[in-house]
């Protein structure tokens, strides 16, 4: 009976998701908020089932994996320094922001740490579809665009594993970060040693012609490395998103990448409902003030610390703000953030309520601000900076 209730949930959930999403392409917005909305609003008529939560859960494995299938060992060593740097500046300009916002909310080191990793991470899925969207794949900033989340990707993935492992010790001290570096640290080594040592091995294995036993194959693999990640205490999201980045090194990889899709859609929708339905709204009314507060300043840290870097690589005014507002939005890392470890007694409930209505408002805003980007630029930066010239008088010209 419980079974059959879930199941007619999760039907419903879904009808509603299609109905949402039709209207919002309509009108060119994020699913991501709209998909958070309405769990928000299905919370009214019945609760997350033990379906959903798995297939939110397998949302979160298939999302990361998709992640590291995108990227590619061998690029990332061949255009480190520019993907370095870029991310370095990004990182120092938004980061430490959200360290200093947990301190202000009186949030202690690993609740900050945690806000700190929502605050800073940009929605990779929002600002690259926004890309190919509105066809920008070739203007002089989006290069330094998907370096920037590319380190971002990387470091998150990272910094989840570090964080959950740290919230398993419950506390932060010199003897289990060490730990959970080591842990981390050995993880990846294994996987990227892997990826660059056995690539003829692996071509060989995944080498099938069967559409289904492929497909078997690559969700085991890709399963596997998640539950091997989660038995040594990371995070499952980090073996998923490795086993991502050894397949990405194989032939197979666009092959891999047209089988997962489907999966990963169907349980990323699923995972972002299941979000807004955790959402208690006793939580999100005082959520909202602050939510707005750190939107604004975190997104004029963005646009200057996107400025920045494109001042760095010599970017023109216009495609250094470009760079800027186009990192504002913000989504699923965030979202996995504070899902992956909302059920641990170390962190308040309210982050999970503070993160939601600090998506919805970058992931709406951020995306029209992205659409909009040139008109903004041209409307209130290069019109106050015309306006500035007008009023300076010319020293060449003489006085009446």
């Amino acid at each position: 009976m419980i079974v059959n209730e879930s199941v007619l949930s999760l039907g419903i959930s879904l009808l509603a998701l299609f109905v949402a999403g039709l209207l919002a392409t309509k009108v060119n917005q994020s699913l991501t908020a709209v998909f958070i909305v309405v769990g928000m609003i299905l919370q009214n008529f019945f609760p997350v089932t033990i379906i959903t939560e798995f297939i939110a859960t397998l949302g979160i494995i298939f999302m990361l994996f998709m992640f590291g299938l995108e990227f590619s060992v061998g690029s990332l060593v061949n255009n480190q320094r520019k993907i370095f740097y870029s991310g370095i500046y990004d990182l120092i300009f938004n980061f430490p922001l959200g360290l200093f916002i947990g301190w202000l909310l009186g949030y202690d080191l690993i609740q900050s740490l945690l806000l700190a990793g929502i605050i800073y991470v940009t929605s990779s899925v929002i600002v690259a579809k926004s890309i190919i969207d509105l066809k920008r794949a070739a203007n002089p900033e989006t290069e330094y665009i998907l370096n920037v989340l590319i380190f971002e990707d990387m470091f998150i993935a990272t910094f989840l594993a570090f964080i959950v492992g740290i919230v398993n010790y419950g506390q932060i001290d010199a003897k289990s970060a060490f730990i959970v570096m080591l842990k981390t640290s050995a993880f990846f080594a294994f996987f990227i040693v892997l990826a660059r040592t056995s690539k003829k091995f692996i071509n060989k294995i995944i080498d099938i012609e069967h559409t289904e036993l492929f497909v078997i194959l690559i969700l085991s693999i890709i399963v596997l490395s998640a539950g091997a990640a989660s038995y040594v205490g990371l995070s499952e999201a980090i073996g998923a998103f490795l086993a991502g980045l050894l397949l990405s090194e194989t032939k197979q990889r666009h092959r891999i990448a047209e089988a997962i899709k489907p999966f990963q859609q169907f349980s990323t929708a699923i995972f972002f409902v299941a979000f807004g339905m955790s959402i208690d709204y006793k939580h999100i009314g005082g959520m909202i003030p602050i939510g707005i507060f750190i939107f604004i300043i975190s997104s004029f840290s963005k646009v200057y610390g996107g400025y920045f870097i494109g001042g760095k690589y010599a970017l023109s005014k216009r495609a250094g703000l470009r760079l800027g507002l186009s990192l504002i939005p913000r989504g699923e890392f965030s979202i996995i953030l504070a899902g992956a470890i909302s059920m641990s007694s170390n962190v308040p409930y309210p982050i999970k309520s503070l993160t939601g209505v600090y998506v919805l408002l970058s992931a709406i805003i951020g995306s029209i601000v992205l659409k909009e980007s040139d008109w903004f630029i041209k409307r209130f930066i290069e019109r106050k900076d015309t306006e500035v010239k007008q009023k300076t008088p010319d020293p060449n010209e003489p006085e009446e």
